[in-house]
């Protein structure tokens, strides 16, 4: 038995040493191999997946207040913009793959007076302290960020991040409603909405608008919360990888979800669980994209660090012309 085990043992081994050198090679021979490489290099040694779990915890705390406080906001207003509400459920729709249906969503908005003072409440503790959570971690990905300042300054600034982020998530639903409806219409004015291909078209403009939508909230979080010295322009290549990379997840945690939400030992948890999962996971992939972004040479310059100072492997300098490629 014991050598068994043991033969066991050294083939898992000598596997994982064949893939470590297979790895070695691609690093080697791809710089976009190399990158992600030190992207993960950097996501785990800054314990990237500890982070993303007290993101989940302070998160799913966060969650319910947001969404009534989102509601409650749009409920005053409905008198300008009618379809405010249904705008609000639409975001939520969009954020929340396979679970915007299953939530209450329609007694937290019934709840209007009742639910702004929840949410403000709730809000000063969970949903603040969710974004300190993400200030916190980001810079940690980012490392040597500058010092945290006066903590009522950050406060004020949360808020202001957490105001634009519901912002540019409401506004990427109604810019992708009313995209889809233009599109619609000039379709039909060409008399080719019945033609091969038009849904296709408008499902495209839709996930052309998401992207978009997705990319200005890394872009929103890299600036106001990272911490870095790089200028905007640097950073939309990380924003872009991570708008793409995210859509990508939505459609891949909605299977999960939907496969988390079927398994019988959850029961009436489901959906608390399918919530978790789901904000854990895309804790996860924001805080990679941080660590591809902060790990670009052209952010390190930037920030004044050089990749050996960083846990990457130690490689020759590239001149300045790679530099320039890689911005």
């Amino acid at each position: 038995m014991t050598a068994v085990l043991d033969s066991v043992r050294q083939w898992v081994g000598s596997a994982e040493e064949g893939v470590k050198r297979v790895l070695r090679r691609a690093r080697a021979r791809w710089r976009t191999v190399d990158h992600l490489g030190r992207a993960y290099i950097r996501y785990r040694d800054q314990r990237g997946d500890r982070m993303a779990a007290a993101l989940t915890f302070y998160g799913f705390l966060s969650f319910f207040p947001l969404v009534a406080l989102a509601f409650a906001v749009t409920g005053y207003i409905v008198a300008i913009s009618p379809h405010a509400r249904d705008a609000v459920a639409k975001a939520i729709d969009q954020i929340v793959p396979e679970l915007a249906h299953r939530l209450p969503v329609d007694q937290i908005a019934a709840a209007k007076a009742g639910a702004s003072v929840f949410a403000l409440l709730g809000l000063a503790w969970s949903g603040l302290g969710w974004m300190g959570v993400w200030r916190e971690s980001l810079r940690t990905i980012w490392q040597g960020a500058e010092g945290e300042g006066n903590p009522v300054v950050n406060r004020l600034r949360d808020l202001g991040v957490l105001c634009l982020l519901g912002l540019a998530l409401l506004a990427s639903v109604t810019l992708s409603s009313a995209s889809s409806a233009a599109t619609h219409a000039v379709l039909g004015w060409l008399g080719l909405a019945d033609v091969t291909g038009a849904g296709t078209l408008l499902r495209l403009i839709a996930l052309s608008v998401a992207v978009v939508a997705d990319g200005l909230i890394f872009f929103i979080l890299f600036t106001t919360l990272a911490g870095t010295k790089a200028s905007w322009r640097h950073l939309l290549r990380g924003c872009l990888f991570g708008a793409i990379g995210f859509e990508v997840l939505k459609i891949v945690g909605a299977l999960f979800i939907a496969h988390t939400l079927r398994n019988p030992v959850y029961a009436s948890f489901a959906v608390i669980v399918g919530l978790l999962v789901w904000i854990n996971l895309a804790s996860r992939f924001i805080l990679f994209t941080a660590a591809w972004t902060a790990t670009r040479r052209v952010i390190l310059a930037a920030d004044g660090k050089r990749p050996e100072e960083n846990g990457e492997d130690k490689k020759d300098e590239r001149d300045e012309k790679d530099a320039e490629e890689d911005a």
